[in-house]
């Protein structure tokens, strides 16, 4: 993938990413640096959830989802209950992972490898944006860990 081409992407679709829109989704913005979105959910009552996504070949490649710990440190155990949040590490990574189309763990599951990211690239949802939308209400829906 063209370097220069994933990061006008990356830009075109970050930059609705505004204060206002940040605080009404309770949204804290880490790092919006290309290749790196990195997004930390919160909500009264929970326990913080932060996603990293690392777009270094988007999109020509989904863009890698890491969850982490308000910390910034790898999650060992996730919140439950989602379908999306798998709590199984994933091949790859080792790690507990994102199976939802849109990143790059859930295409290169051998679960999901017949279920192309090009079924689903330039689709309403599919941008970063709509994939961390979908990973937030994923969340809402969770279970918090001890």
């Amino acid at each position: 993938m063209n370097s220069a081409l994933s990061r006008a992407l990356f830009d075109a679709q970050t930059k609705h990413f505004n204060p206002r829109l940040l605080e009404v989704r309770s949204w804290m913005v880490n790092l919006m640096s290309y290749p790196i979105l990195d997004v930390t959910f919160s909500h009264p009552g929970r326990k913080a959830f932060r996603v990293r996504m690392i777009c270094s070949n988007y999109d020509e490649e989904p863009a890698s989802i890491e969850l982490l710990g308000e910390d910034g440190f790898y999650l060992a155990v996730v919140p439950t209950g989602s379908g999306v949040i798998n709590k199984a590490k994933h091949k790859k990574t080792g790690r507990p992972f994102i199976c939802s189309p849109g990143s790059l763990e859930y295409h290169t599951h051998q679960s999901h490898l017949n279920d192309s990211w090009e079924s689903y690239k330039g689709k309403p949802g599919f941008d970063l944006g709509g994939v961390l939308t979908q990973i937030h209400n994923a969340w809402h829906k969770t279970k918090d860990v001890p």
